[in-house]
């Protein structure tokens, strides 16, 4: 017993300790703000359910404005008697959370009564500026001006916004009700981005603030709590503003899409955010935030009348479900940022270029990906050329000329006539595209191009003059018959300009065997009519021979040879060469 006591008492101081720093963790961290409003407004909410008469909705208005001033007052003497910054930051964002629960607490009142409503909503608003003002002046706490309108211009939309619904609450079914609930998020992202030029500002707008807070930490908690109620509003608006029939009650025509447009307008702020703070992270997050947005697009649909209603107006009022323009809007903002010179925004437009090309305004609905569209597929290779001949670079270009080949290729009319050369046209612009590349830039790539090039050319040059008549049987035959010395000649012309002799050479080569081909056929031919046209035609070659070798007995070739030196020098030299390799010496041809 002795020593069993002993190990209690032993053990016995470490649960103390544990037990004080559990206190002492709870009141460094003070939760008991958060757990009162939370327990206050449970309270209301069950007294006050359904404010029918006028005495409930004032009792209801009276303990929110009661309550919200107890936590300004709390933070003004926290600030002046303690110095309890840590504590203030959560009293005063419960001052916020309590403005929007009192925004939200009025819908009910609204639809109930419009004229209480609108009352609540316009003196509730009045209430939740003076208070503001009130805590900002009396802890003398700086907030600056852009920052402070955009914070008024918030509360505004919280509070006033229900106002233009509840004129359309008695047509559920009003197309113009549905938009107006829609619309919310879209009001705002517009409000939200009347902060641009608050943070255009820097964080030296907000250095000096009268707090031991610094940016972002202030004043960005303040918009952030702001912004996650965003959502929450939309939400309940489209619940309690719209009044729908017993049959349809719980559904709602929200979706995860509504919320598009406000995300990307809190996109853009955190864009503009990391480039005047230099910070790469915020801009990246930026950049690829866009794919939470199509995300949005792609969840949350669902089979309910109500849902599909609006979802069908949406679709047919704007052009396109919420996919194709949620990407439409991506590459908006992409393009935005290549403006603001922000790093890979030009790569990332282009990907959403691409994605609009397989992307179809009825994806959602139809299901499988579109056949690729040429008008997305033009736009890349309009981008990626332009940015390479502007910042020369060879394989922009190379992008852009394979863009304009496959654009142009899908936007050919779909009739019988051009169907058949498709594939030739195709070829052509690619062929063309090559050349042009690699006439443009000296490098290695552009080397390859430009050989690449005239090795196509001779290919479809010997198809041309030696294929079966049945491969090339869906074009005339004169074309077929000009193709190859017209391809040789504009090949010779690229050649002479740049100085390629890759060019010149296939040139010449496809040259003389499409003479070769054609005087043979022409020989056959003749053949047929002069029985002995083969006799007559090996006479007139040994005749040749034999005034060759007469003109080379006379000196007249020699000399004829010695005016043109570049036909000399290989004779010589290989005379020389001859001359050594047999010990002797020979006089040269002169």
């Amino acid at each position: 017993m002795i020593e069993s006591n002993d190990v209690r008492a032993a053990s016995a101081p470490p649960l103390v300790g544990a037990a004080r720093g559990l206190i002492l963790r709870l009141c460094t961290s003070n939760p008991f703000y958060v757990l009162s409003a939370g327990l206050f407004l449970a309270g209301l909410r069950a007294s006050f359910e359904a404010p029918a008469g006028e005495a409930e909705t004032w009792a209801l208005m009276t303990g929110l404005t009661g309550y919200t001033l107890l936590l300004a007052v709390a933070a003004g003497l926290l600030v002046r008697f303690g110095n309890v910054w840590d504590d203030v930051r959560t009293v005063l964002l419960l001052v916020v959370l309590m403005f929007l629960a009192t925004s939200v607490t009025f819908d009910e009142v609204l639809v109930l009564s419009p004229e209480r409503g609108l009352a609540c909503c316009l003196g509730g608003l009045l209430f939740a500026v003076t208070v503001s003002e009130g805590i900002l002046r009396g802890i003398r706490l700086a907030l600056p001006g852009w920052f402070r309108a955009a914070y008024y211009f918030i509360l505004a939309l919280f509070f006033l916004y229900p106002l233009a619904v509840s004129a359309l609450v008695n047509q559920p079914h009003s197309e113009s009700l549905m938009w107006a609930l829609f619309g919310f998020s879209p009001a705002a992202g517009l409000v939200f981005l009347t902060l641009l030029p608050a943070i255009r500002r820097g964080p030296n707008y907000v250095r000096v603030n009268g707090s031991p807070w610094r940016w972002p930490l202030y004043p960005w908690v303040l918009f952030g709590v702001l912004g996650f109620a965003v959502p929450a509003r939309a939400f309940l608006l489209c619940s309690s503003m719209h009044l729908l029939p017993v049959a349809d009650k719980g559904q709602v025509i929200f979706g995860p899409y509504f919320l598009v447009p406000f995300a990307l307008a809190v996109v853009v702020l955190l864009l503009e955010g990391g480039l005047v703070a230099r910070c790469r992270t915020m801009v990246h997050v930026a950049l690829v935030a866009p794919v939470v947005l199509i995300g949005l697009a792609l969840v949350g649909h669902r089979p309910e009348p109500i849902y599909q209603e609006f979802f069908v107006i949406f679709t047919a009022r704007l052009g396109g479900d919420p996919l194709y323009l949620t990407l439409l809007a991506t590459a908006g903002f992409y393009l935005y940022a290549a403006l603001r010179r922000v790093p890979l925004a030009t790569e990332a437009l282009t990907v959403a270029l691409v994605a609009l090309a397989v992307v179809g305004p009825d994806t959602l609905k139809m299901g499988p990906l579109h056949e690729p569209r040429p008008l997305p597929i033009l736009a890349v290779a309009a981008l990626q050329t332009g940015l390479g001949l502007c910042r020369r670079n060879v394989w922009r270009c190379a992008v852009g000329a394979a863009g304009l080949v496959i654009g142009t290729t899908l936007s050919l009319p779909e009739v019988a006539y051009v169907a058949r050369f498709r594939e030739a046209v195709a070829f052509h612009l690619a062929l063309l595209a090559m050349l042009s590349v690699g006439a443009a830039f000296k490098g290695r790539l552009g080397q390859m191009l430009r050989d690449g090039g005239a090795v196509l050319v001779l290919l479809v040059g010997l198809v041309a003059i030696f294929g079966e008549f049945g491969l090339l049987a869906s074009f005339p035959p004169w074309v077929v018959a000009a193709y190859a010395p017209a391809m040789a000649a504009l090949l010779a012309a690229y050649g002479l300009l740049l100085g390629h002799r890759l060019s010149l050479g296939v040139a010449a080569l496809v040259l003389a065997c499409w003479v070769g081909r054609t005087g043979w056929s022409g020989y056959r031919g003749l053949r047929e009519v002069v029985v002995g046209l083969d006799h007559i035609a090996l006479g007139l070659a040994l005749f040749g021979v034999a005034f060759l070798v007469s003109l080379g007995k006379s000196g007249i070739l020699t000399r004829w040879l010695a005016a043109r030196s570049w036909l000399v020098r290989p004779v010589a030299a290989l005379n020389g060469s001859q001359a050594s390799v047999n010990g002797v010496h020979r006089p040269p041809l002169s």
